[in-house]
């Protein structure tokens, strides 16, 4: 008698494609999600690297005057598309150096600048200068800061439902003048 039950539910597979369907898709969706808002996070990191790289090569190619390096930090906005960086970012750029005057002045914060002003501050200091790089009267090292909160589309599934902090630098040396002083105008 067991062996005829056994034979007869053996033999019934009828919906077994369907349910095995409906028990795997919740995970295949929270896994499609989340790799998602894990490549959106790498793409939004990637991107606000490139926006300090750019910046500081557009920054660095001669003296500037304070309404220009306004003009160039406003580019901030059109590199980082297609993120919102006017709402969530901040691009802060610092010049850090040795005045020309006095002689033996020591290395210190020369000028800086941000735009929009949003999300974080500088982190940049006399002491941000790479180790082993002399700088002498009239030098100058330029940094680039790009801050960006990240928000997930899918928020609270995979990543956390709290903005992820993103913080890119990028240093460079001005290939014109020495740019250690930032006129008005």
């Amino acid at each position: 008698m067991y062996e005829w039950i056994k034979e007869r539910i053996g033999k019934i597979d009828k919906g077994v494609a369907a349910l095995e369907f409906a028990i795997l898709l919740p995970f295949m969706l929270i896994t499609l999600i989340g790799l998602y808002d894990v490549s959106e996070l790498i793409f939004c990191n990637n991107k606000m690297n490139r926006t300090a790289q750019e910046i500081s090569n557009i920054v660095t190619r001669g003296p500037v005057t304070e309404s220009q390096l306004n003009s160039m930090l406003q580019a901030s906005v059109l590199i980082a598309q297609p993120f919102n960086f006017t709402q969530n970012g901040n691009v802060v750029v610092t010049a850090v150096g040795v005045p020309d005057t006095p002689a033996g002045a020591k290395v210190a914060v020369l000028w800086q600048q941000s735009f929009p002003g949003g999300a974080g501050g500088s982190q940049i200091s006399a002491a941000s200068v790479p180790a082993g790089m002399t700088l002498t009267n009239g030098q100058a090292v330029i940094f680039t800061e790009v801050f960006y909160n990240f928000t997930p589309l899918f928020p609270g599934y995979v990543l956390s439902a709290t903005p992820q902090s993103i913080y890119a630098v990028a240093a460079a040396v001005p290939r014109q003048g020495d740019m250690t002083t930032l006129s008005p105008g």
